[in-house]
């Protein structure tokens, strides 16, 4: 399939932020970031291991549908996710579209349904899969996205991909993960970041779904506060 059968790109990419010097690095099979010579946990694993209602749900989807299926299942979902993270990343960037990204018929319909919905609601991108650490928090991670809505608002975007919506517990973490990006992102621009839209991009639609941060503050801290104290006894 060409690129170029979905609308052209109308946001604008602003340049002028400087983001942090933040590296990522592995240490014992676990991802670490680097900032200020500090190390911080990644926020992906603080709310992995703080969510336990998550994981007991995990186990038991994978003892239902048996271990080769759910591995299946789960290579093909990131595989999906990869796919469509790459397009909107690109196309928000104005960047080429690789022809093997998008092969099938119904790519071109779905690519043109993100397309119009990302011109409508977005103005300008601020940061694009940027690494962000928090000395408030002492968590770190990597953002999808920063940008500009149409009423000039700043906001974190996160793309969400899978077979069907996503509601209750796992809705709760995708935005407290945005709420800490929002929070570490502010603690090192100049404009503050009051709003998180979550993006499920499901197979016939996206569901366009925005908060502010007032909510979502007090679970984020009350999480990375539990993980904090697991760890300082395990390492009793």
């Amino acid at each position: 399939m060409e690129s170029g059968q979905w609308p052209a790109s109308t946001i604008q990419y602003d340049a002028s932020w400087q983001t942090p010097d933040v590296q990522e690095v592995q240490r014992d099979g676990r991802r670490w970031y680097e900032f200020n010579n500090h190390l911080y946990p990644s926020i992906s694993t603080v709310l992995s291991h703080t969510d336990v209602e998550g994981r007991a749900a995990l186990t038991k989807w994978r003892k239902s549908v048996g271990e080769s299926r759910a591995a299946q299942i789960t290579q093909a979902a990131a595989a999906r996710g990869t796919r469509w993270h790459t397009f909107c990343e690109k196309f928000v960037l104005r960047e080429q579209i690789p022809w093997p990204l998008l092969t099938e018929c119904a790519d071109s319909v779905y690519a043109t349904l993100i397309a119009n919905v990302l011109n409508q609601q977005i103005t300008r991108v601020l940061a694009v899969e940027t690494r962000v650490a928090s000395t408030h928090y002492k968590v770190a991670g990597r953002l999808d996205m920063a940008v500009e809505l149409h009423d000039g608002r700043a906001a974190i975007l996160d793309f969400k991909t899978g077979s069907k919506q996503k509601t209750g517990n796992r809705l709760e973490n995708y935005a407290l993960q945005a709420t800490f990006y929002a929070d570490a992102l502010t603690e090192h621009m100049r404009r503050p970041i009051e709003t998180i839209v979550i993006a499920q991009l499901l197979p016939q639609a996206i569901i366009w779904q925005e908060s502010t941060l007032t909510h979502w503050r007090p679970l984020l801290a009350d999480r990375i506060e539990q993980f904090m104290q697991a760890q300082q006894t395990i390492l009793a």
